[in-house]
């Protein structure tokens, strides 16, 4: 087996593990909404409830870098292609539990801040969308940070290649263009990935200029959730 495909198995290995546990809390929470809605049965801001809510923009927050650690091997192969250690399976590895420990260690705030808390109206414990702060720590830990990187690593691999020797080898240049091929389809389904939070945003803005509350806030956010989940998974 190729040292290219062992990484990409070990990535799959990554993501997808991610995946069915996100997705595990989200419906977690629906099912709680949805009993809550049925029997009116409400709980309390356990531990359990908080650490529950805690995890779930933790793992969501690590499935972005995992879309990161891909476009990283690409960086390496491309640019770093003489720093062969930066290329090694063992490598991408390592890197994912790093990153869960980092996202765990970033999103902390959140219960220094105790802005995880019960929400009467939906049955479950959350950050509250009227709790900007909060909110806008979720949101650049979560979606800011690997955006930019994502941003960042495909400039870098253009402006590279520009400078490229016209003679280059042209196995080399082939396996770079893919490479680079490869990094904006990640780059792609990110962007269409965060393109489903917009009715979110939509309506935090809309919270923001009028100050009214919607009540389908959470309903329509973890819809446009399943949605990038599902995404993700075909793509």
């Amino acid at each position: 087996m190729k040292p290219e495909d062992r990484i990409t198995i070990i990535h799959c290995a990554n993501i997808y593990p991610l995946i069915f546990c996100f997705t595990g809390i989200l419906v977690a929470f629906s099912i709680q909404s949805l009993l809550g809605d049925l029997y009116g049965k409400e709980s309390s801001a356990s531990a359990w409830c908080i650490s529950t809510a805690f995890m779930f923009p933790v793992l969501c927050t690590t499935l972005y870098w995992a879309f990161v650690n891909q476009a990283i091997f690409r960086l390496c192969r491309i640019v770093y292609a003489t720093h062969k250690w930066l290329q090694h399976f063992w490598l991408y590895i390592i890197i994912p539990p790093i990153e869960f420990i980092l996202s765990c260690a970033l999103l902390s705030p959140l219960l220094f801040w105790h802005d995880i808390v019960y929400l009467p109206q939906e049955y479950f414990c959350y950050v509250p969308y009227t709790n900007i702060l909060g909110i806008l720590w979720v949101i650049l830990n979560a979606y800011g940070n690997p955006l930019l990187i994502l941003l960042f690593i495909y400039l870098r691999i253009t402006i590279f290649l520009r400078r490229q020797s016209i003679n280059q080898a042209l196995v080399v240049k082939k396996r770079q263009e893919r490479d680079l091929l490869v990094i904006r389809r990640i780059f792609i389904t990110v962007g269409l990935l965060l393109t489903l939070g917009i009715p979110s945003v939509i309506l935090l803005l809309m919270y923001l200029i009028t100050g009214e509350e919607s009540p389908l806030f959470f309903r329509i956010e973890w819809l446009s959730v399943s949605l990038t989940e599902q995404s993700s998974i075909s793509m």
